[in-house]
């Protein structure tokens, strides 16, 4: 298989329906489960387990599954990323005539909650959150319930800049927002007044990402990967992701703040590791390589920050050989991916 091999429709939907986050490798992953299939014939990929220990966007296991992959380990400490998986890896399709009744129904018929308003009108406003709140705390079978959770902070997640910070809005008037002179508001209001038309293109890829890997078993996590690695069974045959975070201090923040807080029905402190990253990194994928059996291929992503791309490499080649890799100059430095084979 190469990229080409993969079909721009079926990528284009499981794209569509991976959880959208800023720093992913996502953008890398076609390459990367090409790279991987040079390796190992996609043939044989239903007897390896996949096991991806920080799954972030979900668009790997996504692609593994949909080409042949029938045995996922899915982990991420992020709750956003948890629910990802649950709802996409759920086997519970979304209904659109379920979707309509939910964007009407009154309160007193949602499961109880504070309103997400409540706590969250820096950046959302009221009809954006009770669009959220229809969805999220909608009364549906527990099996179908991450799948709406999902829908609704797909929902949220598009008022947001892929690659910037949220923004606080200077006022919940509509007017005032289209004649504010610091910010273009246009593309939020546009997406608040046509919550139909945006939910019914979020449900068809949430629901084409899940027909396609409908066939998978997959067991989801939420643990540190320091801890979880050691406890794992990779099987007869695995291909593990050691991918923690490298760029930098802000990125091990545990919790995306306005989508956690969504989550959790309240506002959440962003919390840090204590750790500092060069020492985060570090553990977490040496932890991972000591664990992994003989002959078992890795992913490994580094060099973008946290620590530099040589360095990365003296860390794996103590475990593995490269057998694979794809590497970039950035303005902060050389990095990249490699697929290595544990010695």
């Amino acid at each position: 298989m190469t990229r080409s091999a993969i079909p721009p429709a079926s990528l284009s939907v499981l794209r569509g329906a991976m959880l959208p986050l800023d720093g992913s490798i996502a953008e890398h992953v076609p390459d990367i489960v090409a790279a991987y299939a040079r390796l190992v014939p996609p043939a044989e990929w239903p007897g390896i387990t996949v096991v991806d220990l920080t799954a972030g966007s979900c668009l790997l296991p996504l692609l593994f599954a949909a080409h042949g992959a029938e045995k996922l380990v899915i982990n991420d400490l992020a709750p956003r990323s948890q629910l990802a998986a649950r709802a996409l890896f759920g086997g519970a399709s979304l209904s659109w005539p379920e979707v309509e009744r939910r964007l009407v129904v009154p309160r007193s018929r949602l499961r109880r909650h504070v309103p997400s308003f409540h706590f969250s009108s820096d950046y959302l406003t009221e009809p954006v959150a009770v669009v959220f709140d229809r969805l999220y705390y909608a009364r549906v079978p527990l099996r179908q319930r991450a799948a709406y959770q999902y829908l609704a902070l797909r929902w949220v997640l598009g008022f947001s800049p892929v690659d910037d910070a949220w923004n606080i809005l200077p006022t919940h008037d509509p007017r005032q927002l289209r004649e504010d002179l610091a910010h273009d508001w246009g593309p939020y209001l546009h997406r608040m007044h046509r919550p139909r038309q945006v939910l019914r293109s979020l449900l068809r890829e949430i629901n084409g990402a899940i027909a396609q890997v409908r066939h998978a078993r997959a067991v989801i996590q939420g643990e540190d990967m320091l801890t979880l690695c050691r406890r794992l069974n990779y099987g007869h045959r695995a291909f593990v992701v050691a991918n923690p975070p490298t760029r930098g201090l802000d990125e091990y923040v545990i919790d995306d703040q306005l989508a956690h807080s969504l989550m959790a029905n309240r506002w959440l402190p962003l919390s840090r590791s204590r750790e500092v990253p060069g020492e985060f990194w570090r553990r977490r994928v040496a932890a991972v390589l000591r664990q992994v059996p003989q002959g078992t291929h890795v992913l490994v992503w580094g060099g973008d920050g946290a620590v530099r791309w040589r360095d990365c490499v003296a860390l794996w080649e103590r475990y593995g050989d490269r057998v694979a890799e794809r590497r970039a100059d950035r303005p902060g430095g050389r990095a990249g991916w490699a697929i290595l084979v544990r010695r």
